[in-house]
């Protein structure tokens, strides 16, 4: 198989020990179905502005939020 790859074209890819990721849609929103009940610790990654992680706990049958906020850092 070949593929000609343009400058502006990139690919990532994540390898995971478990089957519990997401990537965001066009509105910037995921969800992470049939996670069990416990504590978690989410990373979300952005390919400019690196990684950010939130502690969350999970109930059976719960629905939370969580929101990642991703900001250029300024060099001054």
């Amino acid at each position: 198989m070949k593929c000609n790859i343009h400058p502006w074209m990139k690919g990532y890819i994540a390898v995971f020990k478990h089957p519990y990721f997401a990537v965001t849609n066009g509105d910037g929103k995921f969800a992470l179905k049939n996670l069990p009940p416990g504590n978690y610790t989410i990373t979300a990654w952005h390919e400019q502005f690196g990684t950010s992680t939130q502690k969350v706990t999970i109930a059976a049958n719960e629905t939370k939020d969580v929101r990642f906020v991703f900001e250029a850092h300024q060099n001054h």
